[in-house]
């Protein structure tokens, strides 16, 4: 992927930025004091702990820790990575993207090539089903599609003509670009042809509502049934989920629930009866890479299949797929269709209530876990049910979610008349495989991870050189003011003579702030993207130590400023004292530049012992 200009992000985009527009974009904002606040998208929570500063142009979530600018609240909130996220800024903002020269820019132009040729290729197909009664007759006769539904999905249809490429790319350089996007195959010689003929088409689009590739499937007789586009530069199969798009852009960008099925035009049935929440894998079985992605999006994701043997080797094989990613307030669900149905046809036969009262009687976790090892056994004979258990035990051995495994025991203890108790002691004798017990192992250094993370919080702020730096990241506003008066380049000058831990990441942010007095802290973290300090410096930033109003919102500028006189006295007096004391003891052997530095330092502690007061000019 393209890389963009860091000089564009910080001197163009972040000063353009509102974060309060941008979340407001997607989240119900409230006024709380200085700041807006609503309930945090990232975790559940009834009371409103996700706070927006526009004077800060951060995010802060005081329940699950979020934080950031607004490329951070995009990145998390759309689940996109970082150059996805300023594209899309920009996009919201107006600002034309500048990448960064040379083969980068070069990269981002063929991107942005193949996104256009991908959405140009789409407007041909559904030009040709216009001209094409067979497929029209699938849509709307078949299928029992109306038009709104074809227009809006974008259906097409592909001819039966071994040429009609050509007709779409402008040049040679787009007809090679077709190659790579799998949609003209070059076996050599004249055997240069259209991957897709005589079938209608539906386009595939990624969570940017970017077309990235095409399921074709043929009319009438032939085979294959269905035909999907090859992996491509800019289509990962895994990855993505057909109908991902359309359900975020009708939820806000958080459905309550998603519904994975296993068609394409069961998608857009359900869609079209008013079910805007399903999704479909695309042609495989459901990756973990996919149920990250629901879940990064929904609390709830019910897997919808059919109730033959098919459908529940599918489902048991999405349950262990989706178990390493299961975690605190996350819910996987799992619906078996009757014998004569498919979505398509329950929704057109019974309509959307009835398919939402099925998908609310579907089985939970442990209820399908335990439903689908039982079939194997006769639970009337003593050995079976010693099998039973030990199946089922071993299964739950697995799951790292504490809370969810003990959901497993106590409905295992449920069906097998055994207190949970005495199931807990004989699940702490289940063996696993060295592969199981390394993904149960890694499941839970993350639980520690996070407990470490929390502990090292606490002593984050317990020296005073971490509370200078947090109050520069935070206030820089108040540091940018008081720069002049408070000639803190000279404070510069003391901590790197002093060459006390954490003076150069102090220093480099003063002098930050001195060459963009204007600067945000959502636009310092920007500053610090992808360098060492950026990691320690966000936690600083999100480290919560400076006096607020009852109403949440900041003391004058002038209360900052003393506080920020406190910790600098408190950084230097002991350090500079110590240094002015080691200097006079060497005596007659001072240096020129020694005698220097030891009035400088002097003058320094003169200021600290003054509190490094003086008079603010009025905000």
């Amino acid at each position: 992927m393209p890389y963009i200009s860091k000089d564009f992000i910080a001197q163009k985009l972040m000063p353009a930025v509102h974060i309060e527009d941008v979340v407001g974009h997607y989240l119900t904002l409230k006024p709380k004091g200085s700041n807006l606040s609503c309930c945090c998208p990232f975790h559940q929570e009834k009371t409103p702990s996700f706070f927006v500063s526009p004077a800060k142009q951060t995010f802060h979530c005081f329940g699950c820790k979020e934080h950031g600018n607004a490329i951070d609240f995009l990145m998390r909130y759309k689940n996109i990575g970082f150059v996805e996220a300023v594209e899309e800024l920009c996009e919201l903002t107006g600002i034309a993207v500048e990448y960064q020269a040379g083969a980068h820019a070069a990269s981002a132009e063929r991107y942005k090539a193949y996104y256009e040729l991908m959405d140009r290729v789409t407007a041909a197909f559904s030009r040709q089903l216009e001209h094409n009664q067979a497929a029209q007759d699938y849509f709307y006769k078949e299928r029992g599609l109306t038009r709104e539904t074809v227009i809006s999905c974008r259906l097409g249809y592909a001819p039966n003509d071994w040429n009609y490429m050509r007709n779409i790319a402008r040049n040679a350089q787009e007809w090679q670009y077709l190659k790579q996007l799998g949609l003209v195959i070059d076996r050599g010689g004249d055997k240069v042809y259209p991957f897709f003929r005589d079938r209608v088409m539906i386009p595939i689009a990624d969570s940017r509502g970017r077309i990235v590739s095409f399921g074709g499937r043929v009319i009438g007789k032939g085979e294959p049934k269905y035909l999907n586009t090859a992996e491509n530069p800019v289509f990962r199969k895994r990855m993505e989920l057909f109908g991902l798009y359309d359900a975020l852009q009708k939820h806000r960008n958080r459905p309550e629930r998603l519904v994975i099925v296993e068609g394409y035009m069961d998608v857009i049935s359900l869609r079209q009866a008013g079910i805007t929440y399903a999704v479909a894998s695309l042609g495989t079985a459901t990756t973990a890479e996919q149920f990250r992605t629901m879940f990064r999006y929904s609390k709830q994701v019910i897997c919808c299949y059919d109730g033959d043997n098919a459908g529940r080797r599918a489902a048991w094989h999405a349950l262990e797929t989706a178990t390493p990613v299961l975690g605190a307030g996350l819910e996987l669900r799992f619906a078996f269709l009757p014998p004569e149905h498919d979505p398509d046809s329950l929704v057109r036969e019974q309509g959307a209530h009835a398919f939402t009262a099925f998908l609310d009687k579907a089985l939970s976790y442990p209820e399908f876990l335990i439903e689908h090892l039982q079939q194997d056994f006769d639970l009337a004979d003593l050995g079976q049910r010693s099998n039973f258990m030990a199946a089922v035990l071993h299964k739950a051995r697995i799951i790292a979610y504490k809370p969810l495994q003990a959901m497993v025991i106590e409905k295992l203890s449920e069906v097998v008349g055994l207190e949970s108790e005495r199931l807990y002691a004989m699940l702490d004798e289940v063996e696993l495989t060295r592969y199981e017990l390394q993904q149960a192992q890694q499941q839970e250094s993350k639980a520690d991870a996070v407990s470490a993370e929390i502990e090292d919080n606490r002593r984050l702020l317990n020296t005073p050189m971490r509370k200078l730096i947090a109050f520069i990241l935070q206030q820089p506003t108040v540091i940018a003011t008081v720069y002049a008066p408070f000639k803190l380049d000279a404070l510069s000058k003391y901590l790197s003579a002093l060459q006390l831990k954490g003076a150069t990441d102090a220093v480099y942010l003063l002098n930050l702030i001195a060459k963009k007095p204007d600067i945000t802290p959502g636009a310092l973290l920007e500053e610090l993207r992808d360098t060492a300090r950026e990691s320690y410096c966000r936690r600083l930033m999100d480290a919560e130590f400076i006096p607020k109003k009852a109403d949440g919102s900041e003391f004058s500028l002038e209360d900052r400023a003393e506080l920020l006189a406190r910790i600098i006295a408190e950084v230097l007096q002991a350090p500079i004292m110590n240094f002015v004391e080691r200097l006079k003891v060497r005596g007659n052997n001072l240096s020129v530049s020694d005698m220097n530095m030891m009035v400088e330092l002097n003058r320094g502690l003169s200021k600290v012992r003054e509190g490094w007061t003086v008079r603010t000019p009025s905000s």
